[in-house]
Protein backbone atom coordinates (compact mmCIF):
# COMPACT_ATOMS: atom_id res chain seq x y z
CA UNK A 1 0.00 0.00 0.00
CA UNK A 2 1.25 3.46 -0.92
CA UNK A 3 1.22 6.57 1.22
CA UNK A 4 1.21 10.26 0.39
CA UNK A 5 4.73 10.98 1.56
CA UNK A 6 3.85 14.57 2.40
CA UNK A 7 1.39 13.61 5.13
CA UNK A 8 1.43 9.77 5.34
CA UNK A 9 -2.25 9.45 4.46
CA UNK A 10 -2.62 6.01 2.80
CA UNK A 11 -3.90 5.67 -0.75
CA UNK A 12 -6.82 3.24 -0.49
CA UNK A 13 -9.31 3.47 -3.37
CA UNK A 14 -12.81 2.21 -2.67
CA UNK A 15 -12.17 -0.74 -4.99
CA UNK A 16 -9.60 -2.04 -2.46
CA UNK A 17 -11.72 -1.77 0.69
CA UNK A 18 -12.62 -5.48 0.63
CA UNK A 19 -8.96 -6.40 0.21
CA UNK A 20 -7.91 -4.23 3.17
CA UNK A 21 -10.67 -5.74 5.31
CA UNK A 22 -9.50 -9.26 4.42
CA UNK A 23 -5.89 -8.34 5.22
CA UNK A 24 -7.04 -7.00 8.58
CA UNK A 25 -8.95 -10.19 9.40
CA UNK A 26 -6.12 -12.43 8.20
CA UNK A 27 -3.90 -10.68 10.72
CA UNK A 28 -6.27 -10.50 13.68
CA UNK A 29 -9.06 -13.08 13.25
CA UNK A 30 -8.75 -15.33 10.22
CA UNK A 31 -11.64 -17.58 11.29
CA UNK A 32 -14.05 -14.86 10.17
CA UNK A 33 -12.94 -15.51 6.59
CA UNK A 34 -13.83 -19.20 6.76
CA UNK A 35 -17.51 -19.14 7.67
CA UNK A 36 -20.28 -16.61 8.38
CA UNK A 37 -20.10 -15.36 11.95
CA UNK A 38 -20.31 -12.36 14.22
CA UNK A 39 -16.80 -10.94 14.18
CA UNK A 40 -15.60 -10.48 17.81
CA UNK A 41 -14.47 -6.92 17.24
CA UNK A 42 -14.02 -6.13 20.94
CA UNK A 43 -11.66 -9.09 21.28
CA UNK A 44 -9.82 -7.99 18.14
CA UNK A 45 -9.41 -4.46 19.49
CA UNK A 46 -7.91 -5.91 22.65
CA UNK A 47 -5.56 -8.11 20.62
CA UNK A 48 -4.45 -4.98 18.76
CA UNK A 49 -3.45 -3.52 22.12
CA UNK A 50 -6.26 -0.97 22.14
CA UNK A 51 -7.81 0.08 25.44
CA UNK A 52 -11.55 0.45 24.79
CA UNK A 53 -13.36 2.78 27.19
CA UNK A 54 -16.97 3.92 27.23
CA UNK A 55 -17.35 7.63 27.97
CA UNK A 56 -19.68 10.40 26.80
CA UNK A 57 -18.01 12.53 24.16
CA UNK A 58 -20.59 15.24 23.52
CA UNK A 59 -23.76 16.73 24.93
CA UNK A 60 -25.61 16.13 21.66
CA UNK A 61 -24.47 12.48 21.40
CA UNK A 62 -23.33 13.20 17.84
CA UNK A 63 -19.84 11.71 18.28
CA UNK A 64 -19.81 7.92 18.18
CA UNK A 65 -16.15 7.30 18.92
CA UNK A 66 -12.60 8.59 19.12
CA UNK A 67 -9.12 7.15 18.80
CA UNK A 68 -6.18 8.53 20.79
CA UNK A 69 -2.94 8.41 18.82
CA UNK A 70 -0.63 10.26 21.21
CA UNK A 71 -0.75 10.82 24.95
CA UNK A 72 -2.70 13.95 25.69
CA UNK A 73 -5.88 15.67 26.77
CA UNK A 74 -9.34 15.23 25.29
CA UNK A 75 -12.54 17.07 26.07
CA UNK A 76 -15.33 14.75 27.20
CA UNK A 77 -18.86 15.37 28.49
CA UNK A 78 -20.18 14.61 31.97
CA UNK A 79 -23.95 14.00 31.57
CA UNK A 80 -24.55 14.06 35.33
CA UNK A 81 -22.96 17.47 35.78
CA UNK A 82 -24.04 18.73 32.37
CA UNK A 83 -20.52 20.07 31.79
CA UNK A 84 -17.53 19.40 29.59
CA UNK A 85 -14.26 18.38 31.23
CA UNK A 86 -10.74 17.70 30.02
CA UNK A 87 -9.17 14.34 30.77
CA UNK A 88 -5.76 12.86 29.99
CA UNK A 89 -5.66 9.68 27.90
CA UNK A 90 -2.88 7.38 26.74
CA UNK A 91 -2.19 6.54 23.11
CA UNK A 92 -3.95 3.44 21.80
CA UNK A 93 -7.11 4.34 23.70
CA UNK A 94 -10.43 4.00 21.88
CA UNK A 95 -13.43 5.83 23.29
CA UNK A 96 -17.00 4.81 22.49
CA UNK A 97 -19.88 7.06 23.51
CA UNK A 98 -22.51 4.79 25.13
CA UNK A 99 -25.24 7.42 24.78
CA UNK A 100 -24.64 7.81 21.04
CA UNK A 101 -24.72 4.08 20.32
CA UNK A 102 -27.70 3.61 22.68
CA UNK A 103 -29.74 5.71 20.28
CA UNK A 104 -29.18 3.05 17.64
CA UNK A 105 -28.32 -0.61 18.41
CA UNK A 106 -25.56 -3.07 19.26
CA UNK A 107 -24.68 -3.33 15.59
CA UNK A 108 -23.87 0.37 15.59
CA UNK A 109 -21.53 -0.12 18.56
CA UNK A 110 -19.69 -2.91 16.75
CA UNK A 111 -19.39 -0.85 13.59
CA UNK A 112 -18.09 2.12 15.58
CA UNK A 113 -15.45 -0.03 17.23
CA UNK A 114 -14.43 -1.55 13.88
CA UNK A 115 -14.27 2.00 12.51
CA UNK A 116 -11.85 3.07 15.25
CA UNK A 117 -9.78 -0.08 14.73
CA UNK A 118 -9.37 0.91 11.07
CA UNK A 119 -8.16 4.34 12.12
CA UNK A 120 -5.46 2.80 14.29
CA UNK A 121 -4.62 0.12 11.72
CA UNK A 122 -4.20 2.47 8.77
CA UNK A 123 -3.94 6.07 9.96
CA UNK A 124 -1.66 6.16 12.99
CA UNK A 125 1.36 7.19 10.90
CA UNK A 126 -0.45 10.33 9.78
CA UNK A 127 -1.19 11.30 13.37
CA UNK A 128 2.32 10.41 14.47
CA UNK A 129 3.70 12.83 11.88
CA UNK A 130 1.20 15.50 12.93
CA UNK A 131 2.30 14.99 16.51
CA UNK A 132 5.79 16.08 15.50
CA UNK A 133 4.71 19.11 13.50
CA UNK A 134 1.73 20.22 15.62
CA UNK A 135 2.20 18.50 18.98
CA UNK A 136 -0.67 20.26 20.71
CA UNK A 137 -3.26 19.58 18.01
CA UNK A 138 -2.99 16.10 16.53
CA UNK A 139 -3.57 13.74 19.40
CA UNK A 140 -6.82 12.09 18.43
CA UNK A 141 -9.59 11.87 15.87
CA UNK A 142 -13.28 12.12 16.72
CA UNK A 143 -15.78 10.33 14.52
CA UNK A 144 -19.05 12.18 14.20
CA UNK A 145 -22.36 11.33 12.62
CA UNK A 146 -21.59 14.04 10.07
CA UNK A 147 -18.17 15.45 9.33
CA UNK A 148 -17.80 19.08 10.30
CA UNK A 149 -17.14 21.68 7.60
CA UNK A 150 -13.78 22.55 9.12
CA UNK A 151 -12.43 18.99 8.83
CA UNK A 152 -9.31 18.91 6.68
CA UNK A 153 -9.14 17.14 3.33
CA UNK A 154 -6.82 14.55 4.88
CA UNK A 155 -9.25 13.90 7.74
CA UNK A 156 -12.16 13.51 5.31
CA UNK A 157 -10.17 11.00 3.23
CA UNK A 158 -9.28 8.90 6.27
CA UNK A 159 -12.81 9.09 7.62
CA UNK A 160 -14.18 7.87 4.28
CA UNK A 161 -11.72 4.98 4.36
CA UNK A 162 -12.79 3.95 7.87
CA UNK A 163 -16.48 4.27 6.96
CA UNK A 164 -15.95 2.02 3.94
CA UNK A 165 -13.67 -0.62 5.47
CA UNK A 166 -15.30 -1.13 8.90
CA UNK A 167 -18.50 -2.90 7.70
CA UNK A 168 -16.41 -5.04 5.36
CA UNK A 169 -14.47 -6.27 8.39
CA UNK A 170 -17.74 -7.19 10.12
CA UNK A 171 -19.21 -8.69 6.92
CA UNK A 172 -16.36 -10.09 4.78
CA UNK A 173 -17.48 -10.41 1.16
CA UNK A 174 -17.04 -14.18 0.70
CA UNK A 175 -18.74 -15.28 3.91
CA UNK A 176 -21.42 -12.60 3.58
CA UNK A 177 -22.32 -13.77 0.07
CA UNK A 178 -22.29 -17.36 1.34
CA UNK A 179 -24.74 -16.49 4.12
CA UNK A 180 -26.93 -14.40 1.83
CA UNK A 181 -27.18 -17.27 -0.67
CA UNK A 182 -29.28 -19.17 1.87
CA UNK A 183 -32.13 -16.71 1.31
CA UNK A 184 -34.24 -15.86 -1.71
CA UNK A 185 -33.17 -12.25 -2.06
CA UNK A 186 -34.92 -10.55 -4.97
CA UNK A 187 -34.18 -7.08 -6.33
CA UNK A 188 -37.18 -4.78 -5.96
CA UNK A 189 -38.68 -6.64 -3.02
CA UNK A 190 -38.38 -5.76 0.66
CA UNK A 191 -36.45 -8.91 1.65
CA UNK A 192 -36.91 -8.05 5.32
CA UNK A 193 -36.75 -11.64 6.54
CA UNK A 194 -33.36 -12.17 4.91
CA UNK A 195 -32.04 -8.79 6.04
CA UNK A 196 -33.10 -9.42 9.63
CA UNK A 197 -31.55 -12.92 9.62
CA UNK A 198 -28.24 -11.66 8.19
CA UNK A 199 -28.15 -8.87 10.78
CA UNK A 200 -28.48 -11.54 13.46
CA UNK A 201 -25.76 -13.75 11.95
CA UNK A 202 -23.18 -10.96 11.71
CA UNK A 203 -24.44 -8.95 14.71
CA UNK A 204 -24.73 -5.74 12.72
CA UNK A 205 -27.53 -3.31 11.98
CA UNK A 206 -30.16 -4.02 9.33
CA UNK A 207 -29.11 -0.84 7.55
CA UNK A 208 -25.54 -2.14 7.31
CA UNK A 209 -26.82 -5.40 5.83
CA UNK A 210 -28.84 -3.55 3.20
CA UNK A 211 -25.83 -1.49 2.18
CA UNK A 212 -23.62 -4.59 2.06
CA UNK A 213 -26.14 -6.46 -0.09
CA UNK A 214 -25.99 -3.58 -2.58
CA UNK A 215 -22.18 -3.49 -2.50
CA UNK A 216 -22.04 -7.22 -3.25
CA UNK A 217 -24.51 -6.87 -6.12
CA UNK A 218 -27.19 -8.90 -4.34
CA UNK A 219 -29.80 -6.20 -3.93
Amino acid sequence: MDYNMNNLVPYIPASEYDTVAEEFLNEFYADALKQPMAVPIERIAKDMGLDVQYVCLSEESDIYGATIFTDGALEIYDPEEGLYDTKEFKRKTVLIDPQAVKKTNTGCKHNTLAHECVHWYKHRLYYKMQGYTMPRMARYCKCRIDQLPYSTEEENIMESQAIGIAPRILMPRATFVEAASQYDIVYGKENWQAIYALAQVFDVSKQSVMIRLEECGLL
